[in-house]
């Protein structure tokens, strides 16, 4: 199960780093095709979803270790750090319906991968998933719009048929995280950044003392 699971998030993985690559060598230049992007369909619950790959999805990936935010959300399973940046673990099972509380346990999030997707007007956030399952690319449809407006727009909300003749919904982000919730969710990091911050000077070596603090010590 485990090297299954991985084997996933390899190919996901790679097929998401080469749409990028397309969509960056072919953005409406030259060819003047409409390149439509990857889907990365998921699981979560018995249904299958799915968001654009490389223009949303930016990474397919194991739970790292997480950290408790600053105030516990029942669809927050925690925090981690990329870089010299804190992304926020949102429990998609929690928003669509399909459980109570966010996954927090660490055994429980043994296999579950997070999709590390790019947010509206910049930033990151992980979306917690329960199986991550292929990556499509989707039928054009009958009117295509220009760039990546169809992933955002046009193929929002509605079913994409897959090749094993299932179905996934397809998504977008500010469906997951609308303009008022962006907010909270910049306020809820901004806390947990300074929470960290806070703790993290327990680690922090001593100050070296100067020689005459160190002789009045003495004396």
């Amino acid at each position: 199960m485990q090297t299954s699971a991985l084997c996933i998030w390899e190919t996901a993985g790679r097929a998401i780093a080469m749409d990028h690559a397309t969509s960056q060598h072919d953005n409406g230049y030259g060819s003047g095709r409409v390149m439509r992007p990857s889907v990365m369909i998921f699981r979560v619950g018995t249904r299958q979803y799915g968001l654009p790959a490389g223009l949303v999805v930016r990474e397919c990936m194991p739970v790292p270790e997480l950290m408790p935010v600053a105030v516990a959300l029942p669809h927050v399973s925690g925090w981690f750090r990329l870089g010299a940046a804190i992304v926020v673990v949102i429990d998609l099972g929690v928003l669509l319906g399909v459980r109570a509380q966010a996954v927090r346990q660490p055994v429980d999030l043994l296999y579950c991968p997070l999709l590390l997707c790019n947010l509206p007007g910049g930033g990151s956030v992980a979306l917690l998933v329960d199986a991550v399952c292929e990556v499509a690319q989707p039928a054009p449809p009958v009117s295509a719009m220009p760039d990546g407006d169809a992933a955002q727009a046009g193929e929002a909300g509605r079913e994409l048929e897959l090749a094993d003749g299932g179905i996934a919904f397809m998504l977008r982000m500010t469906d997951i995280i609308n303009d008022d919730e962006r907010m909270r969710l910049d306020n809820l990091m901004e806390r947990t950044r300074a929470r960290a911050a806070l703790w993290a000077g327990l680690d922090a070596p001593d100050p070296p003392m100067a020689a005459g603090d160190e002789g009045e010590r003495h004396s």
